[in-house]
């Protein structure tokens, strides 16, 4: 399911956004706006994060991507959304993908994650989605393509619970979204607060406007 912005043109650049695990479009609003500010075209795809499985929503995803009018469509995925993305572009990658960022995506496993997958009550939390992408069967690290990594370090969240090792953004450590090659950039911010943070607003809008 998607919001298409009718400002879309083959003349400009389009973004699509991916919530994280029991997300919402309403949590990328902000970005969104920063986004059509600097120019860009604007979707939201919304996935069932919490159902369903992960190789049929990488496909629903590249459906969108596909269908999305633009010079280039870049892509922003918010924690399990850019598992969703890794999972596209390992699977079925469309040829008009463009510049890629991942906010607090934990990529390279979550061991709070793992953690809750240990019981009964953390696996109906999580559902099927997220153990798979993040736990079970982790899609490769989209190595090959222009990447930003941005990783929270306010640890507001389970890990300040848990004694999850610093730094970490409450849910994600920042070992755990690296990517080779990529570009790491932190920010004082706890995992849901990356979304609405200013200055990681500003630093996506530049990456996505190729002026970094």
């Amino acid at each position: 399911m998607s919001d298409r912005n009718p400002k879309n043109t083959d003349h400009t650049d389009a973004v699509v956004l991916l919530h994280g695990l029991g997300g919402k479009d309403w949590n990328l609003r902000y970005l969104g706006r920063r986004f059509d500010r600097a120019g860009l075209a604007v979707q939201y795809h919304h996935y069932p994060s919490r159902t369903g499985n992960l190789e049929e929503i990488a496909r629903g995803l590249a459906e969108t991507v596909t269908r999305t009018e633009g010079r280039k469509v870049h892509l922003l995925g918010h924690s399990l959304g850019g598992i969703v993305i890794a999972k596209m572009l390992e699977t079925t990658p469309p040829m008009n993908v463009g510049r890629v960022a991942f906010l607090g995506c934990p990529i390279g496993g979550s061991a709070a994650i793992t953690a809750l997958s240990g019981n009964r009550f953390g696996r109906r939390l999580l559902g099927p989605v997220a153990r798979e992408g993040i736990v079970e069967r982790r899609p490769r690290a989209p190595v090959d393509r222009e990447l930003l990594v941005v990783a929270g370090t306010l640890p507001v969240g389970i890990g300040l619970l848990t004694g999850l090792p610093r730094p970490h953004d409450g849910w994600v450590q920042v070992s755990e979204t690296r990517i080779e090659g990529a570009r790491l950039v932190t920010s004082r911010a706890f995992h849901f607060g990356l979304l609405f943070s200013r200055n990681v607003a500003d630093l996506l809008c530049a990456f996505f406007s190729e002026e970094i």
